[in-house]
């Protein structure tokens, strides 16, 4: 992995903890804790969406399937600096309410697993006959 692509997948991953962080923002407290299978419902969206960043990033940069783990930790880490800096700092960022932070937590944690659970994808294999 090149010092580019550690630049490339930072980025990206930044990328993808803002608008994370955004919405949960928008309409956390006001849609997204309403009901519990709505905020699921959400919570895994926006893991798939970020998964789907991360996936076009490794394709774009024509990572093989199989060297994705180091792409991943780089796209990773600024979803958990950014999450864990936001978490210290929620009061004064979002809400008072300490449910809402685990929930913000949680939404996180969704995001790095789906991202973490993408690495292990099988590449496209050839039919052998």
């Amino acid at each position: 992995m090149s010092k580019q692509d550690v630049i490339v997948f930072t980025g990206a991953g930044s990328l993808a903890w803002l608008a994370a962080t955004l919405f949960y923002a928008a309409y956390g407290d006001g849609l997204l804790e309403k009901a519990f299978w709505f905020y699921a419902l959400n919570a895994f969206g926006a893991a798939a969406l970020a998964t789907f960043v991360f996936q076009v990033t490794a394709r774009l940069r024509r990572i093989p399937c199989g060297q994705r783990l180091f792409p991943a930790l780089a796209f990773g880490l600024p979803i958990l600096v950014g999450g864990d800096l936001v978490v210290v700092n929620f009061q004064q960022l979002m809400s008072d309410d300490p449910v809402s932070l685990g929930r913000y937590g949680a939404f996180v944690v969704v995001l790095l697993i789906g991202i973490g659970a993408s690495i292990f994808e099988r590449g496209a294999q050839k039919a052998r006959v």
